[in-house]
């Protein structure tokens, strides 16, 4: 049975047939690191690790590129806000992004392309669209796209150039543009912000040259797949077809796939409504398992309502998939006479996930496997971890093994050992206990008292 993906290019759902056989080649916007990623960026992370997955699962050769930006008008406000520099804070919330990335269990891109890496290449696709009458320079040193000289500009969202809607995310444009779309491949230098030389002079990159840039150089003039949140259409991605079909002349992308946004308990994430979760202090206070559980019960093309409820309730019902999976010892005996009640529940796996990546059906598709009286429990764990593969719960690691201590967990660990110390020498033993149970509990450690002081390990 073919792959069906909901293609926003066509606004339809469509058999995927790769460029070249065998292989997919995709790429996913990253993340601007200005501060820590945020529960949005679980969301849309986790759903294109898992269409990335099934790929894999169905045989193919995937090249997953997921690009870093590391320059940008919030990189450089944020910046001078703690008197740093753009490099320093980018180094700071990369390595916390691909720390929460290997929590929920994303797996490591093919590569993760920096804007700052790649300027030589977006100063030559600049060049290149000035020299062939798609962009213009302007006299702060500047350059824009025009974007009446594309005619299929508007082919993915919808929004022609004619409507005089903006170009751009925040609009810090100069007002000597030739028509209110166009936007900056290229902005001239302004005082306190990184530059770089050009044949224009001074400046730094836009927002929408970079993606262009970094998926020719990684995947080619053309590739299978581009994903993002819905929110990129436009004018992200729509930017990014203009520049990319004007310089090349060829499509840039076959099927854009885009995840649907997250609410928190019914409403909008925003700051400004106190209920902005930053991924460092969701993983604080859930399992990552169960965050990534959570997720995949909702389509990622829906717009899933994220509230504690249904965190807790998520993490209950993965932790009845371990209790009957974890005490099952792995075995090579395979009952034939069941050899197709098994091939039933792989067919009706690839089929949900064939079906646009339904990933509530996949995990309906396990429900049916444990309650499969004809298959032995054996049976049943094989074919759960053989689904697993694709939905990444990590379920062939049992429960209590989860909580691998790396560097910051240890340190966690280390500062509420301290702090139940400082309790128990001020005879606060009611508030000791309590941090001795959340060791046990959040990271299932155990705390012995000795005449050397307190000492702690994993159960």
């Amino acid at each position: 049975m073919p792959i069906l993906v909901s293609n926003s290019l066509t606004r339809q759902l469509e058999e995927f047939r790769p460029l070249e056989a065998g292989k997919v080649k995709m790429y996913v916007c990253g993340p601007t690191v200005y501060g820590p990623s945020h529960i949005g960026h679980a969301r849309t992370y986790i759903a294109f690790d898992v269409i990335r997955r099934y790929f894999e699962y169905c045989g193919y050769e995937v090249t997953f590129i997921c690009n870093i930006t590391d320059v940008h008008d919030d990189m450089i406000k944020r910046a001078n806000e703690r008197g740093i520099t753009i490099f320093e804070l980018a180094d700071e919330n990369i390595a916390s992004y691909l720390h929460d990335m290997e929590s929920l269990n994303v797996l490591k891109a093919s590569a993760y392309p920096r804007v700052t890496e790649v300027i030589p290449e977006i100063i030559d696709l600049t060049r290149k669209l000035v020299e062939s009458g798609y962009a213009y320079p302007v006299e702060d040193g500047s350059v824009y796209y025009d974007v009446a000289k594309f005619s299929d500009y508007g082919k993915l969202s919808g929004i022609r150039h004619e409507a005089g809607v903006t170009g751009t995310r925040v609009e810090t444009d100069k007002y000597d543009k030739e028509h209110a779309q166009d936007f900056a491949l290229w902005k001239g230098a302004k005082p306190g912000e990184p530059t770089w030389e050009s044949p224009w002079g001074p400046g730094r990159p836009g927002w929408h040259i970079e993606c262009s840039v970094m998926s020719q150089k990684y995947l080619g003039d053309t590739f299978d797949i581009h994903g993002g949140a819905i929110d990129l259409i436009f004018p992200h991605h729509e930017n990014e077809i203009a520049q990319s079909e004007a310089a090349n002349q060829k499509p840039f992308v076959r099927y854009f796939l885009h995840s649907g946004l997250l609410r928190i308990n019914g409403e909008k994430m925003s700051k400004s409504l106190g209920n902005f979760i930053e991924i460092p202090d969701l993983l604080a206070k859930y399992d990552p398992m169960a965050v990534r559980f959570f997720l995949l019960q909702s389509h990622y093309k829906s717009s899933a309502d994220f509230t504690d409820d249904g965190v807790q309730d998520a993490k209950k019902r993965l932790e009845r998939w371990h209790n009957i999976l974890d005490p099952l010892v792995d075995s090579y005996i395979v009952e034939e006479d069941t050899q197709n009640q098994k091939m039933k529940h792989k067919v009706a796996f690839s089929t949900a996930m064939d079906d646009d990546f339904n990933t509530p059906q996949a995990i309906a598709v396990i429900e049916q496997v444990l309650k499969d009286e004809e298959l032995t429990p054996l049976q049943k764990k094989e074919l759960i971890l053989d689904f697993d593969s694709v939905l990444g719960l990590r379920l062939d690691v049992p429960l209590r093994e989860k909580k691998v201590l790396d560097e910051q967990t240890t340190s966690e660990i280390e500062a509420l050992v301290a702090k139940r110390e400082e309790h128990r020498a001020a005879k606060q033993f009611a508030e000791s206990d309590a941090v001795r149970d959340e060791l046990k509990e959040k990271y299932g450690v155990v705390v012995e008292d000795t005449p050397h002081g307190s000492k702690w390990h994993k159960e």
